[in-house]
Formats: C-alpha cells, structure tokens, sequence
C-alpha cells in the first residue's frame, strides 16, 4: 500500500502505482491498520456489565453495607495507565424502617468502597443514595446512582461490586429491586439493577 492518512484513523488507500497482485495479501494489514486507527481515536479498550432482574432481602447492620446479587466484574486493566469509568444504578431499594426508604449504593474495589462522601461524625458515607420519605413499609428509593471514573493505578485482577448501603438507625432488612411492602398490585414495583464497566486509554 502507499502509505495511510495519518492519526488518529490511519485509514490505508491506494494509489495509482499500486500493484493490484498484492492487494489480497495486504488486507490483513488493512484491516489491522483500520482497528488500531479506530482504537486510537474513540479510546474504548473494553465494556463489561452485569444485571441483577431479581429481588434481594438482606439484614444489615447500621451504616453496614451488603453486596448486590450479580453485579460483581473481575477486570485487570490492558496497560495500569488506563482509567476505568463505573456506572451502577438500583432500579429500587427500601428498607423495613417505618416512613422512610434509607438506602444509599456505592461501589467496592476489592471490598473497600470507593467514590464515597468525606468522613465526618457518624455520618454514613455512600456514593449515593440516603433517605426519601412515604408511608409506613412501603417507600422505595427510586434508582440511586453512580457515575465514577476511576484508576486502580496497576494492570492485575481487581473484582468490582455494588453494594448497598443501611442508612438508618439499627439493623434493618434491606430490599433490592423491590419496596419492602412488596404487595401484589400495580402500585408496588418491581426493578432491574445494572453495574456497567468501561475501561479507556488515557
């Protein structure tokens, strides 16, 4: 090939005194040439995510948290300069505490929370998510949650999970995709929970 047009798409193209013989063998080189032009410029090195559409009754103590069932990824970055963007969300979340649904989400690298408020007092800290007030066993959060962009700063094996977060006074059950009343009728919903995972170059 005579030559290609340069970053950030180093797309190949050919010229009048191109052997037309040598074409077939020069499409893998095309080909490679067009993916790491198109790598170069978007960034993107990998996605994954993972879905929890079921519901989820856990008994958590105070300002304790819990993980969400099946959104954990075990990632290792491609290069330990890239970054990681997270993004999670629940789709609801309650507690069995009266007049209030007080739970908040955040995500844990290897067990330790991170993108979480300051520490102050005895404040519970959360990436998101706290207190919305309703009646009595039957108030749901409606979707907390988390855009992060994050850098684990090496290239090995780090699992990723959401965890949900008791923001209230006492152990309490804390509820996943459902209300804590969970009635069979059309007011009370049910939800689908999401932890997505973006690796990109910098």
């Amino acid at each position: 090939m005579s030559g290609t047009t340069g970053a950030p798409w180093n797309l190949p193209y050919v010229s009048a005194t191109d052997n037309p013989r040598v074409f077939p063998a020069a499409d893998q080189a095309q080909a490679e040439a067009v993916a790491a032009g198109l790598s170069a410029a978007v960034g993107l090195v990998s996605v994954k995510t993972a879905l929890f559409a079921g519901t989820q009754s856990s008994s958590v103590a105070t300002g304790a948290n819990v993980a969400v069932t099946d959104l954990t990824i075990t990632h290792t970055l491609a290069d330990a300069a890239n970054r990681l963007i997270l993004m999670a969300y629940l789709g609801a979340a309650g507690n069995a505490s009266s007049h209030a649904g007080q739970v908040g989400i955040a995500i844990a690298d290897d067990g330790t929370l991170i993108g979480i408020g300051n520490a102050e007092g005895s404040r519970t800290r959360v990436g998101a998510g706290g207190r919305a007030w309703g009646s009595a066993n039957s108030t749901a959060v409606t979707m907390p949650s988390i855009h992060l962009v994050y850098t684990p700063g090496d290239a090995v094996a780090h699992t990723y999970t959401v965890r949900a977060i008791n923001v209230v006074a006492g152990t309490e059950t804390v509820f996943v995709n459902r209300s804590p009343s969970d009635t069979d009728a059309a007011t009370s919903s049910r939800a689908v929970s999401v932890l997505t995972l973006m690796e990109v170059q910098v």
